[in-house]
Parts: structure tokens; C-alpha cells; sequence
């Protein structure tokens, strides 16, 4: 009998350790889940870390395209004002042209009247081109600096909208690091 309860508290003994080894084999399989799933989540957040890179590299890229073309319209509208300025100095350098030709007619041996009709005509249809062609010029001018001017204005526009898109982009860069810091923290038991 004393065999039969030592063989019974033996057997006993043998599932309870069968019992803890299979409940040690569901821990470590456990675990080795979590482990596999905590790396599949830091491979995935790695690949987005990569592909958010390189969005931020292909936005300042295009960021500085737009600056680099913002400098253009700039030059451009600085070349297209000076243009105006020597044109309204040739305009106004006729118009003096004119008074001093109408004052030596004045003051001179003929006046207006003296002067044969054909030549006034000649010299005003001269004139009259001449004014003609320089308000044309001015309007194409004044045409073209506007269209530059609403250009330069929408590069700045497109400039502003891709450094407020770096700027998310940078702010979901930090804040997955942020997440991936606290994870890997929590992961291996150090103290935040």
C-alpha cells in the first residue's frame, strides 16, 4: 500500500511537472507571438520611416525648384521694370522733342500757317506712329508684367503649400519615431 501511494504521489508529481512544462511551453510560445509581431510592427514602421523620408526628400526638392524659379520671376519682373521706366523716359524725351520743335517753329523765320500743309501733315502722321507704336509696346509691357506678376504670385502660393506639407510630413516623422521609441522602450522593459 505504502508502494502504491508513493507510486501515486510519483505519478502525481509527474503531471503536475507536465502540467508546468506545458504551461512554460504556451508562455515561450506566447511570447515568441508577441516577439514576431513587435518585429513585424518595427519592420513595418521602418518601411513607412523610409517611404516618409523620401517624401520629404522629393517635397524639398520641389520646394527648391519653386525657389529657384521664384528668383526667376523676380529677376524678370526687376528686368521688366526697367524696360517701362526707359520707355516712359523715351516717351517723355518725344514729348520734349515735340515742344521744342513747336517753339522753333514759333519762335523761327515761319510759323505754322508759313509751313506748307503737306510737310505739317507728313510730320504729324510721323509723330502719330511714333506715339502709336510706343503705346503699343507699353500695353505689351504692361501685359506681360502682369502676367508675370500673377506667376510670381502663384510659385509663392505653391511655395507656401509645400513647406506647410514638409512641415506635416516632419511633424508624422517625429511623431512615428515618438510611437517607435515608446514601443521598443516598452518591448525590453526599460524605464521611459
Amino acid at each position: 500500500r505504502i508502494r502504491d501511494g508513493s507510486l501515486r504521489s510519483n505519478h502525481e508529481k509527474k503531471e503536475v511537472s507536465m502540467e508546468k512544462g506545458e504551461d512554460s511551453k504556451g508562455d515561450l510560445q506566447k511570447l515568441e507571438g508577441d516577439v514576431r509581431r513587435q518585429r513585424a510592427t518595427r519592420d513595418d514602421l521602418h518601411k513607412r520611416v523610409a517611404q516618409m523620408k523620401e517624401a520629404v526628400k522629393g517635397i524639398e526638392e520641389q520646394l527648391e525648384k519653386v525657389q529657384d524659379e521664384d528668383c526667376t520671376w523676380k529677376a524678370r519682373y526687376l528686368e521688366q521694370k526697367g524696360i517701362n521706366k526707359q520707355l516712359d523716359q523715351q516717351v517723355t524725351q518725344l514729348e520734349r522733342t515735340l515742344e521744342q520743335f513747336t517753339s522753333k517753329q514759333a519762335a523761327g523765320k515761319q510759323t505754322f500757317g508759313e509751313q506748307s500743309e503737306v510737310y505739317m501733315r507728313r510730320v504729324l502722321q510721323q509723330l502719330s506712329r511714333e506715339k502709336d507704336k510706343l503705346e503699343r509696346e507699353l500695353r505689351d509691357y504692361e501685359w506681360r508684367l502682369d502676367h508675370e506678376a500673377k506667376v510670381i504670385n502663384q510659385a509663392q502660393q505653391e511655395k507656401v503649400a509645400m513647406t506647410t506639407e514638409i512641415s506635416e510630413v516632419t511633424l508624422a516623422l517625429e511623431k512615428h519615431k515618438q510611437c517607435e521609441n515608446q514601443r521598443e522602450r516598452g518591448t525590453t522593459g526599460e524605464p521611459e
